[in-house]
């Protein structure tokens, strides 16, 4: 699809994003020591949580691994089940049981967070972004298991997954803010934590240089 998509003449597409933005400010919200020096240290997230879930060295980290771990890290924060996670990775529902438990076990700030998050929701009926943006979840009680359900896993995602809407916004208006977006520069779209730009060819040729 992205063929379909053609700049001007004289133009280009420049893309800009934010480094696994959401997974940093979940370990900022958790105060997870290991998922913390795992960034501070600069090294990829999800090689590192696969070391932790195989108990495994990085350098043998295969492709499967990484993948996996990642497919774990964003379901935890987008509330995946243990169901969901065995459709998503295709494997038995025991042994996506056992990789949520062994993720948890070993980021045990994550889930400390997840667990305040859902009682929080329950004791204020909200929960709010970083930056105090609020999210009402009168459907936390629910008798009925399902949307009570549902508001949990909202519960701890809307604190990640809208404070990194948050900051994708305040991006927006800091570069009309500073004029970075004029007549060379156009902002095309935004996608998640990426902004898209069309830039006039002359001005990316000086800025690369």
């Amino acid at each position: 699809m992205r063929r379909w998509f053609v700049a001007d003449k004289g133009w280009q597409f420049v893309g800009a994003d934010y480094s696994q933005v959401e997974l940093r400010i979940a370990a900022h919200l958790a105060q997870d020591e290991k998922m913390l020096a795992i960034f501070q240290q600069g090294e990829d997230i999800h090689t590192s949580t696969a070391s932790e879930i195989f108990e495994t060295p990085r350098e043998k980290v295969t492709k499967e691994m990484r993948s996996l771990a990642k497919t774990i890290s964003f379901g935890v924060l987008y509330g995946m089940g243990a169901t969901a996670f065995a459709q998503r990775a295709d494997i038995p529902r025991k042994q996506a049981k056992e990789f949520i438990e062994k993720y948890f076990s070993q980021f045990q700030g994550l889930a400390q967070f997840a667990q305040n998050t859902k009682q929080k929701a329950r004791d204020d009926n909200f929960v709010e972004t970083l930056f105090g943006r609020k999210r009402f979840l009168l459907e936390i009680d629910s008798l009925d298991p399902r949307l009570r359900a549902q508001a949990e896993r909202i519960a701890v995602n809307l604190p990640i997954q809208g404070t990194a809407a948050d900051i994708i916004k305040m991006a927006m208006v800091d570069l009309a803010q500073k004029k970075i977006i004029d007549k060379d520069c156009r902002l095309i779209l935004q996608i998640h934590d990426e902004l898209l730009f069309e830039v006039k060819e002359e001005v990316v040729a000086d800025k690369a240089r």
